[in-house]
């Protein structure tokens, strides 16, 4: 569900007269009920628990074990505001996680990585991309992910976690966050096929039938292009900054990971701008198939014109109202002058016909 300019606006003057780092959900919809799991793991061990008391949490930094706290849903503003000040979160930080609409970033300070992107989805009632908010908070053992609405993008994940599949259980919380992000950015790639698919279509019917209206559809695909590449160039941008930049949270056998995760980006960035002049070629296409069927109209009607002048002439010279005229008195006259008339057209007919001018 897109938030409307108007929504945003008023939620954005009431957030204009709080201080720095206020907390306020920062959306145009009802915020979904707040949820916090703990997923606890390493080689041998896997646990899994809601938790309600978000002050147990201290204790896991001393735990011999990697922790991935989810939380969902940001109705409860109480519970995620103890869950900041718990882990030493900046309120800045805080405020880009419940703003939605705020752009891909990373932030890295003694204490933790700080990163935000969006997951795209295509929503399966009317065809629409839907976004959901995440961002994560890296430290030492732990990785705190802040999802706006839950979905089911990262459940094959959790299991394979939990049956031991994979790497993930022999590595630190800097491999789980490049699987999570690794997966948002593999799911754009879903949304990319939509979209090709929705374009060969558009220049399919443009090519087969010249009388094809596809501009509604080539304006719908453009605003989604356009929505995606608002939402996937500053998550590339942000990924280059963290394989720029060696961080202290992100060890240096896990950097290659997010290098790959920055091709598969490249590539997308690079499908955009296909995609964009496949927009322009297509519009161009609708606008010479529009050019091309009031050319043959204009033809059809040009014929038709040269055809009826010389008859018309014709017409016009024996309609007039002189009493000396020749074959007037000639009972064979009207007849014969008709059939010069129609010869006169068939044979225009023809010749243009020949001159293939129609």
């Amino acid at each position: 569900m897109k938030v409307s300019s108007s929504d945003f606006i008023r939620i954005m003057k009431k957030k204009a007269g709080m201080p720095p780092g206020s907390l306020e959900f920062a959306h145009g919809e009802q915020a979904e009920m707040t949820s916090i799991r703990l997923i606890s793991y390493n080689e041998i061990l896997y646990e899994s628990q809601d938790v309600d008391d978000v002050l147990s949490l201290a204790k896991i930094n001393k735990a011999d074990a990697n922790h991935w706290i989810q939380v969902v849903g940001f109705s409860d503003l109480e519970r995620i505001e103890k869950l900041g000040t718990l882990f030493s979160i900046d309120a800045l930080l805080m405020e880009d996680v419940l703003n939605t609409d705020h752009i891909s970033k990373s932030e890295e300070s003694d204490e933790h990585l700080f990163f935000t992107l969006d997951i795209l989805l295509a929503h399966s009632g009317n065809g629409h991309i839907e976004k959901n908010h995440v961002s994560f908070v890296l430290g030492t053992n732990y990785l705190i992910s802040f999802q706006q609405k839950d979905n089911d993008l990262f459940d094959t994940f959790i299991e394979r976690i939990e049956k031991a599949v994979g790497k993930v259980r022999n590595r630190k919380c800097d491999y789980l966050l490049y699987r999570l992000i690794d997966i948002t950015v593999d799911n754009y790639y879903l949304l990319f096929e939509h979209v090709e698919i929705a374009l060969d279509e558009i220049e399919d019917a443009l090519v087969h039938d010249q009388g094809a209206d596809m501009v509604k559809q080539i304006q719908e695909q453009k605003k989604e292009i356009s929505f995606l590449r608002r939402n996937i160039y500053p998550v590339n941008e942000t990924i280059s900054a963290i394989v720029k930049i060696e961080g202290r949270f992100i060890r240096k056998q896990t950097y290659r990971y997010f290098v790959d995760t920055q091709d598969h980006l490249i590539h997308l960035v690079q499908s955009l701008e296909l995609y964009r002049e496949n927009i322009a070629n297509l519009m161009e296409l609708q606008m010479a198939n529009n050019s091309n069927r009031m050319n043959s109209v204009m033809k059809t009607l040009t014929v038709i014109s040269t055809i009826f002048i010389p008859l018309t002439f014709l017409a016009g010279v024996y309609g007039m109202n002189f009493q000396y005229m020749p074959e007037l008195q000639k009972p064979w006259a009207y007849p014969v002058l008709l059939l010069i008339m129609t010869g006169l057209g068939a044979g225009m007919f023809i010749y243009m016909k020949r001159r293939k001018w129609f």
